[in-house]
């Protein structure tokens, strides 16, 4: 049984008769190294519904990770320090967080990036600029909903 306080209301489409609803669990920790590019993207898909968790690079989401248990994570690949493959290995080590999705999003349109991110276990690879309205279905697609 579902308890109102269990669930965050995104989308009232009351002429259509929709409610949509979405769990408050399905957390996406978002990891970028340039803070505009973080908020932009976290308000666009807050705005979309979805509960959104920032990380500025790769070292501030480990230590979100010790804290909390995203859904998702989408993760930029260029960053100082760890970069986006270096995450990802490190996500991947501990067993807890081996079944979380890890979408790379990145400006690097790179062919032989792309492949090496999909055959190290990406569950997709997007380029930037960010396309919100793509980026919203490939998390629905994955989140399962």
């Amino acid at each position: 049984m579902l308890f109102y306080r269990d669930l965050e209301i995104f989308e009232a489409d009351f002429f259509g008769g929709s409610i949509q609803l979405m769990l408050k669990d399905k957390l996406i920790l978002l990891v970028d190294d340039e803070p505009s590019m973080l908020k932009a993207t976290k308000v666009g898909l807050t705005e979309r519904g979805f509960n959104v968790q920032a990380a500025e690079g790769a070292e501030a989401a480990m230590q979100a990770l010790q804290l909390t248990r995203p859904s998702i994570i989408v993760s930029d690949l260029v960053m100082p320090g760890t970069n986006g493959f270096e995450l990802f290995e490190e996500v991947k080590k501990e067993a807890r967080y081996r079944s979380i999705p890890f979408v790379f999003l990145t400006a690097v349109d790179d062919y032989y990036a792309k492949k090496f991110g999909k055959e190290m276990g990406g569950a997709a690879y997007l380029t930037k600029p960010v396309d919100l309205d793509e980026l919203e279905q490939l998390l629905r697609e994955k989140l399962g909903e």
